[in-house]
């Protein structure tokens, strides 16, 4: 009996961990702080930005965001589990990080978006750059910093990369 619900449990927790896979995502996969830090460098973050990520898993990019000194750091992230453990993981800065546990596919970007950081994989990528094609006209930046981890865009071209992080200019 013990077994049997241990092994559920275990199955209900990679379940909740790994449903962003069942909607065409990547799996969770938490990111070094080290890595994290190179990417809000790369991305050039600063006082007016606000940081976008599709997919935020545990917060930790949204944290990363704001203590390289972003103005605001917002998460989308489908697992309920993981939006959970972030929401609890930034409380401290929850004035400034926000997290919806949504699917980021059915939502419109923030006006005052400026960077988007993204670990997905590669057919991810390839719709995402539809998306982002339509959201171009909601946002008032001029133009997108958006910073891939791991995966490149298919048909934008790279404007810097550092360390398997990428750096595109939309």
């Amino acid at each position: 009996m013990i077994m049997t619900l241990w092994l559920v449990g275990c199955l209900a927790v990679v379940t909740l961990i790994g449903i962003g896979v069942l909607f065409g995502g990547a799996p969770f996969v938490p990111t070094r702080r080290k890595w994290l830090d190179q990417a809000m460098e790369l991305a050039k973050i600063g006082p007016n930005d606000v940081l976008v990520d599709l997919g935020s898993g545990n917060g930790s990019a949204l944290i990363a965001a704001v203590e390289s000194g972003a103005k605001r750091a917002i998460g989308y992230e489908i697992s309920p589990l993981l939006t959970w453990w972030s929401k609890l993981k930034t409380i401290k800065l929850k004035k400034q990080i926000e997290i919806h546990n949504a699917n980021f596919w059915f939502t419109e970007l923030p006006k005052e978006t400026t960077v988007i950081y993204l670990f997905q994989t590669n057919p991810t990528l390839k719709r995402i750059e539809k998306y982002l094609d339509k959201q171009r006209d909601i946002v008032n930046a001029k133009k997108l910093r958006v910073v891939c981890f791991g995966f490149d865009f298919p048909n934008i071209k790279p404007i810097d990369c550092i360390n398997g992080m990428t750096l595109y200019e939309i």
